[in-house]
């Protein structure tokens, strides 16, 4: 090996030995991870990482679209109309109006829930 080789490595093993402490604490941080599952889930999201990006962008651009109606309704942009009360049991029926309504309660519950706690 060359001198260059040699002076190389032997500076890499100083860079080593004065950072046992910060290892040796990498190495218990990386065990419990691994005992506690959180290691393996880690790996998870990284190695599907772009599967997960495109995913959270998805649920991002869903959750703007939704708060820009819910907006529209409540500032007065979208127009309400009297309706009978035939036309609102029969929007029961739509899928989305009953996603809604269930949502909504759930809402609905949480603060209920919430409230009893204060």
């Amino acid at each position: 090996m060359e001198e260059g080789g040699v002076q190389a490595i032997d500076r890499l093993i100083e860079q080593f030995i004065d950072s046992r402490e910060a290892i040796e604490n990498f190495l218990k941080l990386i065990n419990a991870l691994q005992k506690t599952g959180i290691l393996p889930l880690l790996v998870g999201i990284v190695n599907n990482l772009d599967n997960n990006l495109t995913f959270l962008a998805e649920q991002n651009a869903m959750l703007i679209r939704n708060v820009n109606v819910i907006y529209g309704v409540l500032s007065g942009k979208e127009e309400a109309r009297d309706v009978s009360l035939t036309e609102l049991i029969k929007q029961l029926n739509d899928p989305d109006v009953k996603r809604g309504l269930y949502l909504l309660l759930k809402i609905l519950k949480a603060i209920g829930n919430a409230s009893k706690e204060v």
